[in-house]
């Protein structure tokens, strides 16, 4: 081994080391996660085979004697991204009063524990939070389809199936209080919420949009972590694709869940399928928050729109963060080689944005979910 060969070595062994060294955040509680795999029997496969898989994790209070443990995404010992400390399987910490609940949503091929940093702060802080990981649109399940990137509107009944799942379930529902649930959502995940808070899609016209001199690559090209183009969406619509053709039909009806009473959209992206009457028809408090640097959901064509549009909306934009910023802290593998899922511009720290979006998180569901 040469001497450049031992220097990048002992530095990655480090490195490595250091990142074995952290431990739990503080914070005011003490957090649990558990994780539920069903099926919707109303829909099939994108290929067929069999009712749509459902995939969730529920983060909840668990008491001080429980013991979390760091979770990650990548090999072992390996994190390519860090998502948070929780005590699997922990049981619920018991509470006098029922507890307000927050759906989650990912965004474009990521999983369910992508905001596990804005659902431990409000786990920690009393409330449930639970994320559907979105079938066909998850680089985590190994199982993607065309359809899971493209006809996004099936992901509302993610969340609506999410929602009914912990109201029937005998440990969680009956600490839920059903007059306090809200819905938060990064990216694609920001415009799932705001059809589960009332928007209407026009996709007729968000197609014809994109097809003029008008379109712009960031509202009408599939993001670069799609292994698919529009030409296979197309191609599936020339062979009359029965599940494709079903799904488009339901593409422009409402998908509001009306239990759902305040929205949190972060970087929420293609608001160009979204009417400005569909955007008006929004019926509940929707907080949007966005970086000033975002390159792939730029504010101007989505999280301004929907302030524009929106009766009951509110926008914060922070200075110097990007699209990226909202995904999970990256471990030194993931910054080695995810490039620019990991990078940040200088002087932003991306836990430190975490925290400060997930206590404006807290804040407006205060607010909101009296």
């Amino acid at each position: 081994m040469n001497l450049r060969s031992t220097i990048v070595w002992s530095a990655a062994a480090l490195a490595f080391l250091l990142s074995c060294q952290s431990g739990p955040p503080e914070r005011p509680g003490k957090v649990g996660i558990v994780e539920w795999e069903w099926s919707d029997s109303g829909r099939q496969r994108w290929d067929g085979t069999g009712e749509w898989p459902l995939r969730a994790n529920v983060w909840y209070p668990v008491e001080d004697s429980a013991t979390e443990r760091e979770l990650s995404m990548g090999p072992f010992g390996l994190p390519f991204f860090r998502q948070g400390y929780a005590a699997p399987g922990a049981p619920l910490r018991a509470a006098a009063t029922k507890r307000p609940l927050v759906l989650l949503s990912h965004g474009t091929g990521g999983s369910g524990r992508d905001l596990s940093w804005l659902a431990e702060w409000l786990a920690a802080r009393g409330y449930l939070a639970a994320a559907v990981t979105h079938y066909g649109n998850s680089i985590a399940d190994d199982d993607l389809a065309v359809q899971g990137f493209f006809l996004f509107w099936e992901r509302a009944r993610d969340l609506t199936l999410l929602l009914e799942r912990l109201l029937a379930d005998p440990i969680f529902g009956p600490s839920i209080d059903p007059d306090r649930i809200g819905a938060a959502g990064f990216s694609l995940g920001g415009n799932t919420v705001a059809l589960l808070a009332g928007g209407r899609l026009d996709v007729e016209s968000y197609y014809a949009f994109c097809e003029s001199d008008q379109a712009r690559a960031t509202s009408c090209e599939p993001p670069p972590e799609s292994p698919f183009e529009i030409a296979d969406l197309l191609e599936l619509l020339e062979r009359d694709d029965p599940l494709t053709l079903a799904s488009m039909k339901r593409a422009d009806q409402s998908h509001l869940d009306p239990r759902v009473h305040a929205a949190f959209a972060i970087a929420p992206a293609a608001i160009d399928a979204m009417s400005a009457a569909g955007a008006k028809a929004i019926g509940v408090p929707i907080r949007i928050v966005v970086g000033d640097h975002d390159e792939l959901a730029p504010a101007d064509a989505n999280a301004r729109i929907l302030a524009l549009h929106a009766p009951q909306a509110e926008l914060r934009v922070l200075k110097d963060v990007g699209h990226y910023t909202f995904l999970s802290r990256c471990g030194w593998p993931g910054r080695l080689v995810l490039g620019d899922l990991c990078k940040e511009r200088s002087g932003v720290s991306r836990a430190a944005i975490h925290a400060a979006v997930a206590a404006d998180a807290y804040a407006f569901f205060q607010r909101t979910l009296p």
